[in-house]
């Protein structure tokens, strides 16, 4: 059931933005996986709400939005405490539930019929999309907080046995398995022949996505729980350590190309567009560094640890802050365009599609933020 008038009216009193009720087709566009596409950019081809935004509708579920939510063909996916749920986008209403023994972080991967994801009961599951009937699942001795991904025929994904897995996406065998030195909870990123994916052992890993084997892995001084991003175009990957640092190196050889120090760990994944790497540390700062050098552009400070990775769209950075605010900031100069008060923290990461921005927190609501 949606909440009450009274807090729709303090949400938008709050951005100090005037608002009105009439109806507005939302974005069909899909976010189908966490930070939207395989290479993990976080930038969407859509223009988002921009830098005038209203609260379009909210939903009130009775347990904590865990994971970031996704969005495919009209529904939004997204895990609770519980377990999984399916929200019709333009009813508001839940067309499925999917219960779990343990909590879902995992942002789920979807593709047309299918949808993916991983628990903390130590399962990963496969749905039928449409139903959200199980047809198939893998048992762990660890649980399964990293988000999977979707390559062709199989699905990959880490856990906390320090396994990187690929699946048949179809019957869930077990096609390559590689076990890292600890807890695998980023998530991986693929691209032509390579799959890359953080460890707690420090190490980023690049395997060959088809068979498993090392192609080379680069040695921080710490854990890596963030998920890399990957620069086509110039053959970069970027990621953050809770060594405090952001790196940028080479797809091809793992040769690091530069490091920038924040003041803290750096949990959450960077964002990257064209000319620019976006990231967030601990030290409740988003950092704007240029892509090729790792120079600083500019730095954002909020009152809260920033965990949650920024998504771009229609030239803006949207990103939350422990402080329960959702940012939008100019994403050339970082300039703030607005600061959406949350009821409380989101653990997740916005999903974008069309016009509207979704995000979930722990007060168990669901927003649905879109332009003017």
């Amino acid at each position: 059931m949606s909440r009450s008038i009274p807090f729709l009216i303090y949400f938008l009193v709050s951005l100090l933005l005037a608002c009105s009720r009439e109806s507005r087709e939302s974005g069909t566009a899909n976010w189908p996986c966490f930070k939207g596409d395989n290479l993990r950019t976080g930038q969407s081809p859509d223009p988002g709400p921009g830098n005038k935004p209203r609260l379009e509708w909210y939903f009130g579920y009775d347990e904590r939005f865990k994971s970031s939510p996704v969005v495919f063909d009209g529904v939004l996916y997204c895990g609770v405490d519980s377990g999984l749920i399916a929200l019709n986008i333009a009813s508001h209403e839940i067309l499925w539930r999917f219960k779990t023994q343990g909590q879902v972080y995992s942002t789920p991967a979807v593709e047309a019929d299918r949808i993916y994801f991983g628990s903390w009961d130590k399962q990963f599951y496969a749905l039928n999309r449409a139903t959200g009937k199980q047809i198939w699942s893998f048992a762990d001795i660890g649980a399964f907080s990293s988000s999977p991904l979707i390559d062709g025929e199989l699905v990959y994904m880490g856990n906390y046995s320090g396994k990187i897995y690929a699946f048949n996406k179809h019957d869930g065998r077990v096609i390559w398995q590689f076990t890292t030195g600890h807890w695998a909870t980023g998530s991986p990123a693929v691209f032509d022949n390579r799959l890359l994916i953080g460890s707690s052992d420090g190490y980023l890993y690049c395997l060959d996505k088809s068979s498993g084997p090392l192609l080379w892995k680069f040695k921080t001084e710490k854990d890596i729980v963030a998920t890399p991003a990957i620069n086509v175009r110039d053959g970069l990957v970027y990621f953050g350590s809770h060594d405090h640092n952001i790196y940028c190196l080479k797809l091809e050889t793992g040769e690091k190309i530069w490091r920038f120090a924040t003041a803290d760990l750096v949990a959450g994944s960077p964002a990257i567009d064209s000319a620019r790497v976006y990231c967030g540390s601990l030290d409740s700062t988003m950092y704007c560094l240029d892509l090729k050098t790792g120079a600083e552009i500019w730095r954002f400070k909020t009152e809260g640890d920033i965990y949650g990775n920024p998504a771009l769209a229609g030239g803006l950075v949207y990103f939350t802050s422990y402080d329960k605010n959702l940012y939008a900031l100019e994403a050339a100069r970082g300039t703030q365009e607005f600061a959406s008060p949350l009821h409380e923290i989101a653990t997740g990461s916005p999903a974008i599609s069309g016009r509207t921005l979704f995000i979930g927190d722990h007060s168990g609501t669901l927003y649905a933020i879109g332009g003017r």
